[in-house]
């Protein structure tokens, strides 16, 4: 007897959190053809120019961008409501990296292409994969959270620690990606 087919909730809440994440870069594109891109609050250091001029600057920059991102990502979890906070913030992220990647090819066109692809693309690539999984475990907890206010439902505290150590593991990835970024903007600070 054959099973009925049954939806792969992982693989369907990975690509609704990746097409959020696109729907913020095709529009970060849109914006930066037409707009400057200087305030941090739009190229959220994406841009190596405003990155930082040093070696601490860059670094410093790179991983406040990233942890102030899952900090925030994590407090949502805590709330009943954080789910659509939550997916918000990952269009504002992909905003930012179209909004940055497109500056660059206004500023320097096809010059920009080896930027691009050594500064820009790894570091985008990375902080996507960090930007979508605390998405989506801040979405399980707060559904958790939703879930125990309507229902009744209650957590354990292996949950809750869980919760709190796949953060640690989503913080101390960054610091890794901060570091290569940092190091990467230094060997090739030609390209900036």
């Amino acid at each position: 007897m054959k099973k009925p087919l049954q939806p792969d909730f992982k693989k369907l809440t990975f690509l609704l959190l990746l097409s959020a994440l696109s729907v913020g870069i095709l529009t970060g594109a849109v914006y930066g053809t037409g707009h400057e891109v200087k305030s941090v609050w739009v190229h959220q250091y994406f841009l190596p120019e405003y990155s930082g001029d040093t070696i601490y600057e860059v670094f410093r920059n790179t991983f406040m961008s990233l942890f102030l991102f899952i900090f925030a990502e994590f407090i949502m979890g805590l709330s009943a409501l954080g789910q659509p906070v939550g997916v918000l913030m990952l269009i504002y992220r992909g905003f930012g990296i179209g909004a940055s990647v497109s500056s660059i090819y206004m500023t320097k066109s096809l010059h920009a292409v080896p930027e691009i692809l050594i500064l820009v693309l790894p570091e985008c690539l990375a902080v996507s994969g960090i930007t979508i999984l605390s998405v989506r475990e801040q979405m399980r907890l707060s559904r958790g959270v939703f879930m125990a206010v309507i229902a009744e439902k209650t957590h354990t505290d292996k949950e809750f620690r869980l919760y709190c150590l796949e953060f640690l593991v989503l913080t101390a990835v960054s610091f890794l990606v901060a570091v290569l970024t940092t190091l990467m903007n230094y060997i090739f600070s030609g390209l900036r």
